[in-house]
């Protein structure tokens, strides 16, 4: 009986304080949906009057695979996290402040970063390369886009001794797989060799199938060493730095309604603590409490 009787109680005590935030809610209903939309019409006037941001995106695809898969394919062997960091460095940001000028009269350690803060580079889990570059009209957005991607693909270039140390294995290239070539003709005219046969005496042990392969190494090499020179091409880009068509900042519709429910809540806070202030005053402890909580403040009856 008393646990029936106690649950009974609880029971009432929780209709009791339901009935009396409904109450609560009915009686400042106007405050309560007016208040929080005034507050977010304010704010959605307001943001109307800030500068809109656009934001253009292109999307890079990297050789992947070893060092000697990416030479191979002629390409450099950079991964996208080295990419990317490259990408937001002083090695990039210098070359695309002075081309399209925007020091504007700041020391360059000012203005490197506020370019870094327009650009953001993120790595998908396909391995792409995500550029997204942030300007105030849509045609700036993309031209700073186009701009970095730009000098990226110039830093890919090797530098004067890499590239003197190219050349010079490129010759070598090309003067073994002519001597190999040379090899190969004689022997397909001599005739007498198999593909595991011995050669003449003074190549004994050599095959046809080895020398077949330093062929293709060599042809590898001189195909590959002349767009290693050249640094990546355009190729690489998968999507072209976009047009954007809306805004990316301010979003005025989510910034005002966000403004709006928590206004909301605020003001319910505030009707529901107004009203306890009140109520507590008819107690002569609690009065005293919140007579000292006053005092505290500064506050005089």
């Amino acid at each position: 009986m008393n646990e029936l009787k106690d649950e009974l109680d609880h029971s009432e005590n929780f209709g009791s304080g339901l009935l009396d935030f409904l109450l609560l809610v009915a009686e400042n209903w106007r405050l309560l949906i007016l208040g929080p939309l005034a507050v977010g019409i304010s704010v959605f006037s307001i943001t109307s009057f800030l500068q809109q941001s656009f934001t253009s995106e292109a999307i890079l695809a990297l050789p992947s695979g070893t060092a000697a898969g990416a030479f191979a394919t002629g390409q450099s062997n950079v991964s996208p996290a080295q990419a990317a960091a490259i990408i937001v460095s002083p090695v990039i940001l210098d070359p695309v402040i002075e081309s399209l000028k925007l020091a504007d009269g700041l020391a360059i350690q000012l203005a490197r970063r506020r370019l870094a803060s327009q650009i953001r580079v993120s790595i998908g889990r396909d391995g792409l390369l995500r550029l997204d570059a942030t300007a105030n009209t849509p045609q700036e957005a993309q031209k700073l886009a186009n701009t970095v991607i730009d000098a990226w693909l110039r830093s890919t270039v090797p530098g004067q001794d890499e590239s003197a140390d190219l050349e010079k294995r490129l010759q070598a290239a090309k003067f073994a797989l002519d001597s190999v070539d040379r090899l190969l003709k004689r022997l397909a005219s001599e005739g007498g060799a198999g593909l595991s046969s011995p050669l003449t005496r003074g190549e004994a042990g050599t095959s046809i199938t080895a020398i077949s392969e330093l062929q293709s190494k060599f042809l590898g090499d001189v195909l590959a060493i002349p767009r290693i020179l050249k640094g990546m091409s355009r190729e690489v880009v998968k999507q072209a730095p976009t047009l954007p068509t809306e805004p990316s900042a301010p979003r005025k519709l989510m910034v005002a309604s966000l403004c709006f429910v928590l206004s909301g809540f605020l003001f319910l806070l505030w009707i529901y603590f107004k009203r306890m202030w009140i109520s507590a005053a008819g107690s002569p402890a609690s009065a005293d409490k919140q007579r000292r909580i006053l005092n505290a403040f500064g506050f005089k009856n």
